[in-house]
């Protein structure tokens, strides 16, 4: 009598979470199939151990690549057996048990420690399906009662943290205390963004650094946009895809500052495949036309296309043009100087003041300047000269709020430039460069009286901010 052909066994295992890719769980899973295997005399090839850890099963639309790759195998008939920890291990849909059972050829077996089915026995599948029900709706009562405890807690002004890595980047695992080196991050990362600095350079500066994500992994693009634009930056709660109100923790990014790193972060996207304002000239966009108060940009001389210089580009004015070798040395001289300057680095010391308060006062001025629009009309010359002086009176006030909260966050984009010398400086990517000058300096340039090379610095007029 010829001998009975082994049986050929995959073991499959699965999490649906699993903490900073913790293996633990599976692990154990893998342990107690074998010792089942072994008991059955069943064989398992190394290739046909199929983990998929801290992937979810209930949700059709997510991928489990083991499973997947199970299901190939069975397809190829390669597969006697399925060993599990326990069912719902492996199907938690019933489409998933319709999906095995259509792959299945007569005889395979699905065994765990609570019994053995045949998938190719009515009777066996029968039961199967039952209980592929019965999951199904313990997952449904589950989603039921987390969504009811989640708008319980949205009432209370808190939500659930998600991400795997045990918390919310920014806060502490009870997702309402600020974690301080956290909160000092997104605020150094946001003033890099709103200074010109591309989201690129700013996430291999962090890596570089030693700062990873709540995950212990990299910084990228994707990542840290995520974590920019969340309103939980803002103190602001998001409930079923909305924002709902103020939520039970403190803001890390005052409001005023996360709506403008979001909206550079979007419009920045809709134009690149990444999140990035990147220049390609030194003071691309920093120094201001005298006449007409715009920002420079690069352009030629009309001498020659080689003589290539800062000039104004606004219709009506185009009076301003500064050769860009010129300029550049000259900015450059002066940022130096101030970088080692004891008295501006003592000045420009980074801060913890909480600009908070100064964004409060800076939404009310902002609803109060649309209330006096919408309150004096212009009908009478009275009324317009009312107008005018009650919104200039905000405007100014506005002005100086905004100021005051840029130098509240600024000096963390000097860090590691004080003392710098040329050598140093050259060095530096155009990003680090670009910051430092947009940080310590306003540069206005005015229209030279002069014909003929060289350099007037009495056009030029630097300001220490």
């Amino acid at each position: 009598m010829p001998d009975k052909p082994q049986v050929r066994c995959a073991i499959y295992c699965r999490i649906s979470l699993a903490r900073l890719g913790d293996t633990v769980k599976v692990d154990e899973q893998e342990l107690v199939c074998r010792r089942l295997a072994q008991a059955r005399n069943w064989s398992v090839d190394p290739a046909h151990v199929y983990v998929d850890n801290s992937v979810s099963a209930w949700r059709h639309t997510v991928r489990r690549k083991g499973w997947e790759a199970m299901l190939e195998a069975i397809r190829r008939g390669e597969i006697d057996a399925i060993v599990v920890y326990h069912g719902d291990r492996l199907i938690r849909q019933p489409w998933d048990l319709e999906v095995l059972l259509r792959l299945a050829q007569a005889g395979t077996l699905l065994a765990s420690p609570t019994g053995e089915r045949d998938l190719g026995n009515p009777e066996d599948q029968f039961v199967l399906r039952i209980e592929a029900a019965v999951a199904k709706r313990e997952v449904d009562n589950t989603s039921r009662r987390m969504k009811a405890k989640f708008d319980r807690l949205a009432e209370q002004g808190i939500s659930r943290l998600g991400g795997r890595g045990g918390r919310a980047y920014g806060f502490e695992p009870d997702g309402l205390t600020v974690r301080e080196a956290d909160k000092a991050i997104i605020r150094e990362v946001a003033g890099r963004v709103l200074a010109g600095e591309p989201m690129g350079a700013i996430v291999r500066h962090l890596n570089a650094r030693g700062i990873t994500t709540v995950t212990g992994g990299a910084w990228d693009h994707a990542n840290m946009r995520k974590v920019l634009t969340k309103p939980r930056m803002a103190g602001l709660l998001v409930h079923r895809g909305e924002i709902v109100g103020d939520a039970a923790w403190p803001a890390i990014l005052d409001r005023e500052t996360w709506h403008a790193v979001c909206d550079v972060l979007s419009r920045k996207a809709s134009t690149f495949s990444h999140a990035t304002n990147a220049r390609t000239h030194l003071l691309s966009g920093i120094p201001l036309c005298g006449p007409c108060g715009r920002p420079l940009a690069p352009r030629q001389n009309a001498r020659g296309k080689h003589l290539l210089g800062y000039g104004c580009i606004t219709p009506g004015c185009r009076k301003t043009h500064r050769a860009m070798h010129h300029l550049d040395a000259y900015v450059i001289g002066a940022t130096l100087a101030l970088l080692n300057d004891e008295n501006v680095r003592k000045r420009l010391q980074p801060t913890t003041k909480d600009t908070a308060p100064l964004t409060a006062e800076l939404n009310k001025l902002s609803q109060r300047r649309e209330q006096v629009i919408a309150e004096f009309g212009d009908d009478d010359e009275m009324g317009a000269d009312v107008l005018r002086l009650s919104v200039r009176r905000i405007d100014k006030r506005i002005g100086e709020l905004r100021a005051e909260i840029d130098a509240a966050q600024a000096p963390a984009l000097l860090t590691g430039l004080w003392d710098i010398d040329r050598a140093g400086w050259d060095v530096l990517d155009l990003h680090r460069r670009r910051a430092a000058i947009g940080t310590l300096l306003r540069i206005t340039v005015w229209p030279s009286r002069k014909r003929g090379p060289g350099f007037d610095p009495s056009t030029v007029k630097l300001e220490p901010v």
